[in-house]
């Protein structure tokens, strides 16, 4: 016969939302001691075999395990009449913890009350008791002050444990209701065959996971797996790569114009800012040249003085024999005055430096070399053709490899570091050289493959490409390096 209920429950979606929908006094616990309800009982036996069956159909549409713990604990109230419920499940060190509570969202296991309740649990006499995987009836706040556990007093001290098992007999979990009245026997005679029926559906749950590791589990053995691996690795391992390198790069002129220092001194000011167009003859830096001009000023005061004498020694010796001698003399010093006015007026052109090439100036800023001693042959800046570039790049040594010209380069820059701008290798040093990073480096010099124009001064990271290699060598390149360095192997 099926009744009004019976229809309802067959149309209604057990899920764990729909299942707190229908218990609106759910919430976490946080109190020392869980939410009581106004137990329900059966009205009679006929209602009882439909709320029976009801906790059937709801158990048989889980989708989870977490679904099925939340029914066990608050669908069987509707018949057994229970205050609260807990869902007590062993650990794999064997000792047992509550994971659900009944009227309640979220459990809090660090309440004095559930403290209590799994210390009685886990007492050493009770877990003889419940390995015999048998229902039983105990009064809690009895047995607790009787084993000596210390907890707070239980205010629902008749306990029901009923055994939840598989179907070979051994424990997946077990339900503790607690009433304040003593159990009666016809709701204990109910509880056993729905725990029976959630043994059932707890262990069906539990087996979808494994479902296609046992249906892959035949045609994949173990053994075959992994000669299949062992011999996939093995021949990848031989497989030519090519043995490559990263390493910061930079855009720079080709055979641009260096701008030294001239002499000795002090750099007065810089006509152009970095990256100006210049072209040739045009003024780049002057030098402070008040000494300069001041030893071009006596230099001249000495040619003049070094004039006078020698023609006073040319008028002397016409009238007297005896001074002739003399004129020589007086002739070389003129020389030497000339040769020092000439000196000092070269130095004191040098004090201006011009532009030997039509370009772009390329140096740091006007800051850094404004007021800066400076000493003969130091480099200032550089004159660079724009439309003539090629790519500078700095190799540390420990990625060292032998790199020839024409050697493969891709250029990644800041600015767009997924565009390869291709390239080949020109020219290596031949020692190292210490970087701006403070690092020893080989510099290695590439020209593009494409003749576009690319802005001086743009940086980037560059990958240098050697010959190929086996696999194996290319990723096991620096730990064999490492061990060679440590143990000399």
């Amino acid at each position: 016969m099926t009744t009004p209920r019976m229809k309802q429950a067959s149309g209604l979606k057990a899920t764990t939302a729909d299942r707190r929908a229908a218990h609106p006094q759910l919430k976490t616990v946080s109190a020392e001691k869980p939410q009581r309800t106004q137990p329900i009982a059966p009205a009679n036996a006929g209602e009882g075999l439909a709320g029976f069956v009801e906790l059937e159909i709801e158990a048989r549409k889980c989708e989870t395990i977490d679904d099925l713990r939340f029914a066990i604990v608050n669908g069987p109230r509707r018949l057994a009449a229970f205050d609260q419920a807990f869902l007590a499940e062993p650990s794999a060190s064997g000792t047992w913890s509550i994971s659900r509570a009944s009227s309640v969202a979220k459990v809090d296991r660090h309440t004095p009350y559930l403290r209590g309740l799994e210390a009685w649990l886990n007492h050493a006499e009770h877990a003889e008791l419940l390995a015999r995987c048998e229902p039983r009836q105990a009064q809690i706040a009895q047995e607790t002050a009787e084993w000596g556990i210390r907890s707070k007093a239980f205010d629902l001290p008749y306990a029901l444990w009923i055994p939840i098992k598989r179907r070979d007999g051994s424990l997946l979990a077990g339900l503790i209701a607690l009433k304040r009245d003593n159990w009666r026997p016809q709701h204990t005679m109910l509880m056993m065959p729905l725990a029976d029926m959630y043994g059932h559906s707890w262990e069906a749950l539990g087996t979808r996971r494994i479902d296609l590791t046992a249906a892959l589990r035949p045609r994949f053995k173990a053994r075959r797996m992994g000669l299949l691996v062992s011999a996939t690795l093995a021949v990848a391992a031989f497989l030519p790569v090519p043995m490559s390198a990263l390493a910061p790069a930079e855009i720079v002129g080709a055979d641009a114009a260096l701008i030294t220092a001239p002499l000795d001194g002090v750099i007065h000011d810089v006509a152009l800012p970095p990256g100006a167009s210049v072209r040739k003859g045009d003024v780049l830096v002057r030098f402070v040249d008040v000494k300069l001009r001041n030893d071009l000023e006596v230099a001249k005061r000495n040619r003049a003085v070094a004039d006078s004498k020698y023609f006073r020694v040319i008028q002397s010796a016409t009238s007297a024999q005896k001074d002739m001698q003399d004129i020589a003399l007086a002739k070389s010093e003129v020389d030497v005055a000339t040769a020092e006015m000439t000196s000092a007026e070269e130095l004191l052109a040098r004090s201006v430096v011009r532009a030997p090439r039509d370009g772009i100036l390329v140096y740091t800023s006007k800051s850094d070399w404004i007021g800066k001693p400076v000493a003969t042959g130091e480099r200032i800046m550089e004159v660079a053709d724009p439309a003539n570039t090629e790519i500078r790049i700095e190799l540390p040594v420990s990625d060292a490899m032998a790199i020839k010209p024409g050697g493969t380069v891709a250029l990644f820059l800041d600015g767009s570091p997924l565009t390869a701008l291709p390239g080949s290798v020109t020219r290596t040093s031949f020692r190292p050289v210490m970087s701006a990073e403070q690092q020893l480096a080989f510099r290695l010099y590439a020209r593009f493959e494409r003749p576009d124009m690319h802005r001086v001064g743009l940086r980037g990271v560059a990958r240098v490409s050697a010959d190929d290699v086996p696999l194996w060598f290319y990723l096991f390149r620096r730990p064999i390096s490492a061990m060679r360095q440590r143990f000399g192997l």
